[in-house]
């Protein structure tokens, strides 16, 4: 009990200075599309962000000679959360020197949690909301993070050396790409919103549904001869069947189940 006490004390305090700290991003401040979002998760006792991005589109001039796009080091040419302009991006390669990279990024965020429980909810709910690449990560002192991700992004060079390496209607084509990436990246936010509010209205109507499960299976001596094929589809079939809206789009980051069930990882701080 007092362990638990003691936990539930770092876990407040840990909220109460990662929310009134200063925010270190680029920007200095929550991005405008996912700001309520934000608010909503971190009035709530459980849990609170501790980095996040909307989705992003990018134009970064790059003088490694690797010509490896570098996070630190690198020029921002073009930055915007909203849909891009194509002539402000074509205005912004003009200053561009080195290895000028065009990039999409989807929304990231990170949520840290009180319990190993509800990380496992909140997982599941982002997944539901497309965000397949998401993860668990727990710290060597017990801190639960939640990893709210895809791969739904893009990445294209523009230059090297200097010297552009394509026409202006692949880089307006390029924009088009992206602005409908970032669409889809929206409504998987505003997916991810509605799930995360039905997590928090019916947490306990959930939780007994689960055991309830649990409780049939073992009754059911039936259940515990089923082949190991069958057994594993439905185990993703009642993943699925979780109560939060889903995301039903194709494409490479619309596969790949299997990644949500290896994705609680662990790891020393």
């Amino acid at each position: 009990m007092e362990v638990h006490s003691t936990h539930s004390k770092q876990f407040l305090r840990q909220k109460e200075q990662c929310l009134s700290g200063v925010d270190l991003s680029r920007k200095g401040s929550v991005d405008a599309p996912i700001l309520e979002l934000v608010n909503f998760i971190n009035s709530q006792c459980d849990c609170f962000t501790t980095s996040s991005c909307s989705g992003r589109i990018i134009v970064v001039d790059n003088t490694d000679d690797k010509g490896e796009v570098q996070k630190q080091g690198c020029q921002w040419l073009y930055v915007t959360h909203e849909e891009p302009c194509f002539s402000t991006i074509q205005a912004s390669l003009r200053s561009m020197t080195g290895s000028a990279v065009f990039k999409f990024e989807p929304m990231v965020m990170h949520i840290q949690v009180r319990t190993l429980q509800l990380a496992q909810r909140l997982h599941a709910a982002a997944v539901a909301s497309g965000f397949r690449n998401s993860g668990i990560t727990i710290g060597g002192k017990g801190k639960i993070i939640v990893a709210v991700r895809s791969t739904h992004s893009l990445e294209a060079p523009l230059s090297c050396g200097g010297e552009l390496l394509v026409t202006d209607a692949y880089i307006r084509h390029l924009a088009l790409c992206a602005n409908k990436k970032m669409l889809e990246n929206l409504a998987r936010i505003a997916r991810f919103f509605d799930n995360f509010k039905t997590l928090v209205e019916n947490p306990l109507e959930r939780d007994s549904k689960k055991k309830t499960n649990k409780k049939d299976r073992k009754q059911d001596p039936a259940l515990t001869k089923l082949p190991s094929e069958s057994v594993k589809t439905a185990s993703v079939d009642r993943n699925m069947d979780s109560g939060f809206s889903s995301d039903h789009s194709s494409g490479k980051d619309s596969g790949g189940m299997e990644e949500c069930f290896d994705s609680l990882l662990f790891e020393e701080t």
